[in-house]
């Protein structure tokens, strides 16, 4: 997962054409680490359908601040240079790939019930 800065947010998620699944974390935050590497991992699988970024609140406050990040690890869904979709803390693998696929169309993926859990969260 490619780590952005603040020279490069608007074009690598603002101005993509596809959906953008943004990590918002911090080098110190423990539980960060699993999120993202689910991420990471999930990334070939989504591979030309999502794009996945990671973005270090301390390195770039103000657009955390923007978004009203207020906790990390945060996955926030960017479409069309819009935030869509967010899940706030520890995510497992399941619940990544829920989230992609109410993004991407392929719920069909995962039961409807499991997808209209983690939409509750938002």
């Amino acid at each position: 997962m490619k780590e952005i800065t603040d020279r490069d947010f608007e074009k690598e998620v603002l101005e993509c054409q596809i959906p953008v699944f943004t990590c918002f974390t911090t080098r110190w935050c423990h539980s960060c680490y699993p999120t993202c590497l689910f991420g990471d991992d999930l990334a070939n699988e989504y591979e030309d359908r999502v794009k996945f970024v990671k973005v270090d609140v301390e390195k770039i406050p103000y657009v955390s601040a923007g978004y009203r990040i207020i906790a990390v690890p945060t996955i926030l869904i960017f479409k069309d240079s819009q935030p869509v979709k967010m899940l706030l803390g520890l995510q497992d693998r399941r619940s990544l790939r829920a989230l992609l696929n109410s993004v991407t169309n392929e719920s069909d993926r995962l039961p409807s019930r499991r997808l209209e859990t983690n939409e509750a969260q938002e």
